[in-house]
């Protein structure tokens, strides 16, 4: 690995090095609009004729290489193109007026393909940069949190290097991905090495993190959402859920451009519980119960949870002539988590290189590595998590005690074990021992590397080829010593996985683009393929008897070795040993005809072969989308109030590929040896699912672009789900699967901007982005009359009826009289309903209706000012710690229940201890009665802050540093749940909205500099 890493780093610089190379002179100058008279930032600046060019910084500044005789061609959004001969100068300044007659900006596109913005028949939001690297987080997605209509991000509460949920218009498919195609300059990218999902009931699952948690913010250079399936139809089965289009920096030629950026922050726990102070230990060190306490304890929490901190410096080089350009940029983040001993380290590297051959050639390649290290990465739900025994501590007791001495000797096994008030329970223990014996190590390395080659054959024809390689590789180590959670591993356990992905892929792709009179025509056309594979090799043992060294399944405790670990093999040796394959062979295509640049029609189609249907009676599945739009502006005199009154309609069917193994029969090899047989029949009729998309739309600006609308309304119904029923008893199989199903989601995106520049020193732009969801179950299945329960937390379930809504919470409740006074046993303890369909109660619905984000910036000569609130209005969340604290008598409210000598509930007085053991949570197992922990998801915050100035040249000519002081997550203008709402027990299905002890949100202070020279 090491040579690998060295032949890498010297491949890059020689590179690089290569690149700087040139013989023009330099031409530099300022690109200013005209009628704001300020700085444009990101105006274009290309030699006429080439490729060649660069773009403004933040204060309008450019510079590249040119010779006497070229012209430079000047060009911004909705600004009227100028050309400027160079002539000998090296200094060029232009003022660039405005031209409401031209097309607006560029967007990329599907396929990485170009549109202007006007032309489009669907909703793209374009997001620079600077939204994603002024304040950082350590996953980059999670910094588009409220800054997009339509647009759902969920981290999941595992810390740094964990992933998120991110949901474009609800969720669509019952059992099959709901996440977005992410893609990198054209190309999709692996989401995931591993998955991420708790269990049922105890969770204390891994999260395998994501391809976000990869990139560097400083790479960015432009973020296109394509939210509908039909802006995103051309990339097919893979997404039908949209795409997240990522533009990353590329090098222009000129003379050799640093930049250095350094983001440091402080963190501390957002919001945490409340607990009660004056009732000590019962129960045999379980529960907090007891008598009360001389003087009060102190908040365990607070005690253990620590100030984090988050530093993240990047630094990036480019710079190149006519012939060759290189980009070289690295990154390191380093974290410390807010709980002791919890750390994450990341550095990345990444190189572009574009050679322009002869005159109508460009070759691109690509390199890029990526590892991360996390040490105690916090862990969603009730096992292997110290927030449990940290929040579940008896009251009273010495916690100091505890921390010092986690471990004591124990002659019987001859090793140290756990210290703790109670070693028998499985579901909590000593914080402290688990961070030092039960440590969690995650190792993560990705590899990329790429190269393309575009011909421009004629000025309106071009044939371009693209290919990509990707692999992953996670090592994660989770050994567990002698007396770990509880005595289910008295002799510890070994624990040792290893997780491999790998993804090829390749395009081909021919474009035209022709106007002729009053038409214009644009085509493209094209095959890929995408081949991936993935692979798990687990290690693992565990000496689950209780037994002298030398005896049993174990000859050692505490040595984590194979050879340590022996007898009987279902405990010992290799286990979930695993490979898939699966291939993705596609071909495509794509047209727009316009006229007189007022009228665009759109159709493209595109054909999958996917070796997940092989064995089926079909293995390909076509879809098609059409769209047009109309600017009436182009044909009618609107006066000159308004720049664009567009109207614009698409539709679509896109296919959601299928997972693979379910249209084949699947063996699996015992720990004996033995073959294990299916428990579910081949489904040889199986047909991906489709989602059928209409949208509908208005684009507008007015006041000469200060205000601009968008409005969409979209319906999208997601067909032939794909799920498992009951198998016939005669079949010998327990389950089967069935296309069935209709998922439908509808709803509205609005957004609306206004930039007003007061004084040439003073300017105000605010953004308000609005969006709705209605999400229904239209049709499920026969055989399902109780409905489908996609997640059971024990006293919670998600199950899913026809007519009902995905994500509707079903839970235990307090049993009432005909007057609704909860009843009472012969103990004068409530009665709590059982679990079965005809008891559970409908609680709501976990998805929030309403989404809306509010960003409003200030700028005063080098001064800015900029802040965010983001709301969610409506949903439901469900704590199942406040149920546990409750049950175990730790919570502020048993506390106060007690104080008052009972709690009365409609009437009904209830001992204090008989109410909360009884409705509460006590041994993560207990019928409690989950409707008295759903809460109102309700919550507007203040997301971010950011003021910042600018010291320009200060280190000379067009050097400028910017300091910023920056804030995240600051506080609540309201909320009514006890914790955070905003919370996820992971990225699958059916799981957000669930607090499982998660890890408290962060709320971050610290400063942002950026210098470039």
């Amino acid at each position: 690995m090491k040579r690998i890493f060295t032949f890498f780093l010297t491949f890059l610089l020689g590179v690089f090095v290569t690149a700087l190379y040139a013989q023009t002179h330099t031409v530099s100058g300022t690109v200013i609009d005209k009628d704001a008279n300020e700085p444009l930032i990101g105006a274009n600046v290309l030699i006429k004729g080439t490729t060649i060019g660069t773009v403004t910084d933040l204060d309008g500044k450019y510079t590249l290489q040119a010779g006497d005789k070229d012209i430079l061609v000047f060009s911004y959004l909705s600004m009227k193109t100028i050309e400027e001969p160079v002539n000998g100068r090296t200094v060029i300044n232009v003022k660039m007026a405005s031209d409401t007659e031209t097309l607006g900006e560029v967007v990329v596109t599907a396929m990485g393909i170009k549109r202007q913005s006007e032309t489009l028949t669907y909703s793209a939001q374009t997001v620079g940069g600077k939204d994603v690297n002024d304040i950082k987080s350590v996953n980059m997605i999670n910094s588009l949190q409220g800054k997009s209509a339509g647009m759902m991000i969920t981290p999941n509460s595992t810390g740094a290097g964990g992933s998120s949920k991110i949901l474009f218009r609800g969720n669509k498919s019952i059992s099959g991905n709901n996440q977005p195609l992410v893609v990198v300059d054209g190309v999709p990218v692996m989401m995931n090495i591993t998955n991420s999902q708790v269990d049922s009931n105890y969770g204390g699952q891994r999260d395998g993190g994501d391809a976000m948690s990869t990139i560097n913010p400083d790479d960015i250079a432009q973020i296109t959402l394509l939210k509908g399936a039909s802006a995103a139809a051309l990339y097919g089965a893979v997404a039908a859920n949209g795409a997240i289009m990522i533009t990353t920096k590329s090098a222009q030629s000129g003379k050799v451009s640093v930049n250095v950026s350094s983001n440091t922050t402080m963190e501390s726990p957002m919001v945490l519980p409340e607990f009660q102070t004056t009732y000590g230990m019962s129960d045999n060190g379980t529960f907090s119960w007891g008598e009360k306490l001389s003087s009060k304890a102190p908040n365990y929490a607070k005690k253990f949870f620590r100030t984090g901190f988050t530093t993240n410096n990047s630094i990036s080089l480019s710079g190149g002539n006519e012939n060759i350009q290189s980009y070289f940029s690295y990154a390191n983040v380093y974290s410390q988590g807010i709980t002791p001993q919890n750390d994450y380290r990341s550095h990345n590297l990444n190189s572009k290189v574009g050679f322009n051959i002869l005159k109508d050639i460009h070759i691109d390649f690509t390199a890029k590595f990526t590892n991360q290290h996390i040490t105690n990465q916090a862990a969603a739900g009730y096992l292997w998590n110290p927030l449990t025994g940290v929040y579940l501590f008896p009251r009273g007791e010495d916690w100091n005690g505890y921390k010092e001495n986690f471990e004591v000797y124990d002659p019987a096994r001859g090793c140290y074990v756990q210290n703790w008030t109670n070693t028998q329970q499985q579901q909590f223990g000593n914080p402290y021992w688990m961070l030092n014996r039960q440590t969690p190590i995650t190792d993560r390395n990705r590899y990329e590397f790429g190269g393309s080659i575009k011909w421009n054959i004629t000025p309106d024809l071009n044939i371009q080829g693209r290919m990509r390689y990707e692999r992953g590789e996670e090592h994660w180590v989770h050994n567990a010593y002698a007396s770990s959670v509880g005595n289910l591993y008295p002799m510890g356990r070994m624990k040792d996985n290893r997780y491999f992905s790998d993804q090829l892929y390749g395009d081909v792709l021919v474009s035209y683009n022709h106007t002729f009179n009053d038409f214009s025509l644009s085509a493209t056309a094209g095959s890929s393929f995408t081949k991936t594979k993935t692979s798990h090799v687990d290690l693992w043992g565990e000496g689950s008897q209780f037994s002298q060294p030398g005896s049993g399944n174990i000859f050692y405790p505490n040595i984590f070795t194979p050879n340590n670990y022996y007898g009987n093999m279902s405990t010992v040796g290799k286990d979930d040993n695993w490979m898939t394959q699966k291939r993705l062979n596609s071909v495509f295509a794509t047209a727009q005809l316009g006229y007189r640049e007022g009228i665009f029609l759109d159709i493209s189609a595109r054909n999958d072969w996917s070796s997940a249907l092989a064995f089926t009676e079909s293995c390909s599945f076509f879809y098609p989308s059409f769209g047009g739009s109309v600017l009436l502006n182009k044909f009618v005199d609107m006066g000159k109030n308004i720049d664009l009154f567009k109207f614009r309609a698409s539709y679509s069917i896109v296919g959601n590929d299928v997972p693979v193994f379910m249209s084949n029969l699947l063996y699996s090899l015992g720990s004996q040896g033995a073959i294990t047989p299916p428990d579910k029949a081949p489904f040889r009729t199986l047909k991906p699912e489709k989602t059928h998309s209409l949208e509908i739309g208005f684009d507008g600006t007015f006041l000469q672009n200060r205000l601009n609308i968008n409005l969409t309304y979209y319906k999208t119904n997601t067909k032939n789900q794909f799920f498992s029923v009951a198998a016939p008893y005669e079949s010998g199989l327990r389950n089967r699967y069935v296309n069935a199903g209709n998922v439908e989601n509808k709803g509205f995106e609005f957004n609306i901007g206004w930039y007003e520049q007061f004084t040439d020193n003073f300017s105000w732009s605010t953004n308000l982005n609005f969006s709705y969801n209605d999400n229904k179950i239209k049709e499920l299945v026969d055989d399902l009359p109780n409905g489908l329960t996609l997640t059971d937390f024990g006293g919670a379930k998600v199950i899913l009826k026809e007519g009902g809504h995905y994500g509707d919470l079903y839970v235990r409740h307090l049993m009432r009289d005909e007057n609704g006074k909860p009843l009472q046993n012969e103990k004068g303890e409530p009665i709590v309903s059982g679990d079965s369909m005809d008891e559970l109660e409908y609680a709501g619905n976990m998805n929030a209706k309403v989404n809306m984000g509010w960003t409003n910036t200030f700028r005063y000569k080098d001064f800015s000012l900029s802040f965010l609130i983001d709301a969610k209005f409506g949903g439901k969340v469900i704590s199942m710690t406040e149920a546990a604290l409750d049950g175990w008598g730790v919570s502020k409210r048993s506390g106060e229940a007690r104080d008052a000598g009972g709690i009365t509930v409609d009437g009904v007085k209830f001992d204090a201890d008989k109410y909360y053991r009884t409705t509460g949570n006590n041994n993560f197992n207990s019928p409690y009665a989950v409707e008295n922990y759903v809460y109102d998801a309700t919550n507007i915050r203040l997301r971010e802050v950011t003021f910042g100035y600018t010291f320009r040249n200060l280190l000379g000519a067009g050097k400028n540093l910017t300091a910023a002081i920056i804030g995240r997550n600051l506080f609540f203008f309201h909320k009514d749940a006890p914790m955070d709402p905003d919370v996820s027990a992971g990225t699958g299905n059916g799981i957000q909205g669930v607090d499982m002890f998660a890890l408290p949100t962060s709320r971050s202070f610290g400063l942002n500099l950026k210098l470039n020279f």
